[in-house]
């Protein structure tokens, strides 16, 4: 009897098609198929996703509740652009995803993958400015290398701000490091206009912890939006999970931005542990000059990174949060 192939041994197909397989039919979310019933083809963008159902905008900006068709092999996400029929009034059934330009995907339970978004050309990372938090932006930053997507990062909550000497000691290597950075307040409306500016005719995602104000940001920009927000927890200090799903939202002035829910942490996808130097801005320029070629930049002599750091050049805190991150992912990335 063939072995059972346990599925975090399949490729990326060969996951995607079972999960098509599993995938509950148009029929079940209450939608039916039969080619009479349905419309002609039409151009569509996927801004929600919720159970069974996925919610479809189209380019004249209304929005139709549409099943999958059980042939796609991707389910569709925030961002995508899709074909579609209509079936009655407000219903509808994707019947195929357009090549995605970019992808931004990140692992989830059980080694499954999660995918966040597509056709996105802005990864805006939110951070609160009394919780900044080094090991989840680098961690951001790096994904966002790694699918060259480019990032933003926005301090946000700049009115809660008690410590302002500490949060510029530990910001300053980023703007170094040509990252726009934009402090920010959505309840005083401080700075709003300037990020609003750098997205505008953008397709951006919002990450970050839960509770760093994502979603108050986006009320700001986008007034009917009407996301969900939550305050941190008085106790412990962490975030409340206001979204639950991703949804895209349209700027006004040109442009759409994704709200995603807020993690504790973030794994990072397709990346293997030798290639996370390389993405990282300031350690990338380094990389060769070492005396040995498998430095591990902990103790070894002459490691140029070390080198960088009692310099100037790179600061310690990068150095310890890439190496946070390199004993983080195993030797054989189970998520590649």
């Amino acid at each position: 009897m063939p072995r059972k192939i346990r599925e975090k041994q399949l490729s990326l197909q060969q996951m995607a098609r079972m999960r098509a397989a599993r995938r509950p039919r148009a029929t079940d979310a209450g939608i039916p198929i039969d080619a009479e019933s349905l419309g002609p083809e039409e151009e569509g963008r996927v801004v929600a996703h919720f159970g069974l159902n996925i919610e479809v905008e189209t380019e004249t900006r209304e929005r139709f509740r549409c099943a999958v068709r059980e042939s796609l092999l991707d389910d569709p996400v925030c961002g995508d652009r899709v074909v579609w029929r209509r079936v009655g009034a407000e219903q509808g059934v994707i019947v195929s995803v357009h090549a995605r330009q970019s992808v931004l995907r990140r692992p989830g339970p059980y080694q499954r993958l999660l995918t966040m978004a597509a056709n996105v050309d802005r990864i805006v990372v939110v951070s609160a400015a009394a919780t900044f938090n080094t090991g989840l932006v680098d961690r951001y930053l790096v994904a966002a290398q790694k699918v060259g997507i480019e990032p933003i990062l926005v301090i946000n909550k700049i009115d809660r701000m008690t410590d302002a000497a500490t949060l510029e000691a530990a910001l300053w290597p980023y703007p170094r490091m040509g990252y726009s950075l934009f402090w920010v307040s959505a309840l005083q409306d401080s700075g709003m206009a300037h990020l609003e500016e750098a997205l505008r005719d953008r397709t951006a995602i919002f990450v970050g912890e839960s509770g760093v104000g994502k979603s108050s940001l986006i009320n700001r920009m986008v007034p009917d939006a009407c996301s969900r927000t939550a305050e941190v927890h008085a106790a412990t200090g962490l975030g409340r999970h206001a979204t639950t799903t991703a949804r895209l939202h349209r700027l006004a002035g040109g442009g759409f931005l994704i709200d995603s829910p807020g993690v504790r942490e973030f794994g990072l996808h397709g990346v293997i542990r030798e290639e996370i130097p390389g993405l990282m801005r300031d350690m990338a320029p380094c990389l060769g000059q070492c005396r040995f070629k498998d430095c591990r930049h902990l103790h070894e002599p002459d490691c140029a990174l070390r080198t960088a750091v009692e310099t100037g050049k790179i600061a310690a805190a990068r150095l310890e949060s890439m190496r946070r991150i390199l004993e983080s992912v195993p030797p054989r990335n189970p998520y590649f």
